[in-house]
């Protein structure tokens, strides 16, 4: 790793069980010699940044750097990491967006040291072994997995660490006011309690039957979003594609009944509901009394916070959304939850806690600022990219290449 770790000589790799099951090996398009070449028809060039022409060459180095962040970020979940890397329009769009902001690092005259090359690396989780920098699993982890050699990926990340400290210096002016921090923890920690007819999923499941013919339908309607292990390339077109459809097929139909049943839950739920408010309003009952009076059971939830979740229900996420926009007793409407629906009135809150609150401010003046960042970098690529030219698909960028 840059030359303190070049000097020493590892000469022979160990293969731990751990890495190998984690990391199945890679080919990324773009390393080695022939990279990088287009072929003789179509575009000679990826095209233009600033008026300046975008070699192959440039964006295949941009694709492996893409690829090789993708591995190191979801090492340890192979089936996103998995669905990323087989997502060739993903990748290049990524790659692309990569060079348009490198050459604004660049213009910018971001610099980068060895040292921080270096502490960087050694803390990337993909290179521990029992929480230590294991310069032999680096070295196996590049050349057997991201096929590079030390140098290769070392200017590449030196890259990403440019870029970095680019959007970092954009938006180090962002701040946030005092109330926007104390209204995203009210959000988060407040807590509320709510009497309320849950009206689970699963209790309609019976009563749904998902047909071959759907589950083909949606198959071949998202397809293109499915995920399925690679096969052989030796294998004909219609044997892959039939068994690509045999590895989801349980899959799309647990999925669609899930889906059936729980519109049913919601139509269930908005039945009582207009049974319920008609009640209340002729005989000016309580939505409690008038469930009650409908043989409907209420059940009454302890204190909660919208990050917590209620047997039954799922995350309460919904349903603390739905509670800020009612007025005092008012029943909420029809509120899909992660496992069906709900009717509910709130009927106690607590504010949150004001020394946690204290020990947490930091943490929620980062999350407040963060979406704030977010957008003006956006806002700042969406530029770059509108006055860049691109002359190829990257959805088939491969095939631009020899």
């Amino acid at each position: 790793m840059l030359k303190i770790f070049r000097q020493k000589n590892v000469t022979k790799f160990v293969l731990w069980g751990l890495l190998i099951l984690i990391l199945p090996a890679f080919v990324l398009w773009g390393t080695g010699a022939d990279r990088g070449r287009s072929k003789e028809k179509g575009p000679t060039f990826v095209g233009l940044i600033e008026g300046k022409k975008v070699t192959f060459d440039d964006f295949a180095d941009s694709i492996v750097s893409i690829r090789c962040q993708v591995i190191m970020n979801y090492f340890n979940q192979p089936e996103v990491m998995n669905a990323f890397l087989k997502s060739k329009a993903f990748i290049g769009k990524l790659a692309w967006d990569k060079l348009l902001v490198a050459r604004e690092a660049e213009k910018a005259n971001i610099k980068v040291s060895n040292d921080e090359v270096v502490n960087f690396i050694r803390n990337q989780p993909i290179f521990l072994r029992g929480g230590v920098f294991d310069d032999k699993v680096y070295y196996y982890v590049l050349r057997n997995n991201m096929g590079l050699e030390p140098r290769e990926f070392e200017e590449m990340l030196r890259s990403n660490l440019r870029i970095q400290k680019y959007n970092d210096l954009l938006t180090k002016d962002i701040s946030v006011a005092d109330e926007e921090i104390v209204a995203a923890y009210e959000k988060d920690n407040n807590k509320i309690k709510i009497s309320y007819l849950a009206f689970p999923a699963d209790n309609f499941i019976d009563k749904v039957k998902v047909e071959d013919a759907e589950i083909k339908d949606y198959y071949e309607a998202h397809k293109n979003e499915l995920t399925a292990p690679a096969k052989e390339e030796s294998m004909d077109k219609a044997a892959e594609t039939t068994d690509a459809f045999d590895n989801v097929k349980a899959d799309i139909k647990t999925f669609l009944t899930r889906k059936l049943s729980g519109e049913l839950a919601v139509k269930s739920a908005g039945g009582e509901y207009d049974r319920i408010m008609r009640l209340m309003a002729k005989e000016n009952l309580t939505f409690e009394a008038s469930a009650a009076k409908l043989g409907l059971e209420i059940v009454e939830s302890g204190f909660f916070s919208r990050n917590e979740s209620i047997e039954g229900i799922g995350g309460t996420g919904q349903i603390a959304d739905a509670a800020a926009k009612l007025k005092a007793d008012e029943v909420s409407g029809v509120v899909e939850t992660e496992k069906g629906t709900v009717i509910f009135k709130v009927v106690g809150s607590q504010k949150y806690d004001e020394e946690k609150f204290k020990e947490e401010k930091n943490d929620y003046l980062q999350k407040t600022i963060r979406p704030k960042k977010a957008q003006l970098l956006n806002d700042r690529l969406r530029k770059l990219n509108d006055a860049s030219k691109v002359n190829i698909d990257f959805e088939d960028f491969e095939k631009y290449y020899r």
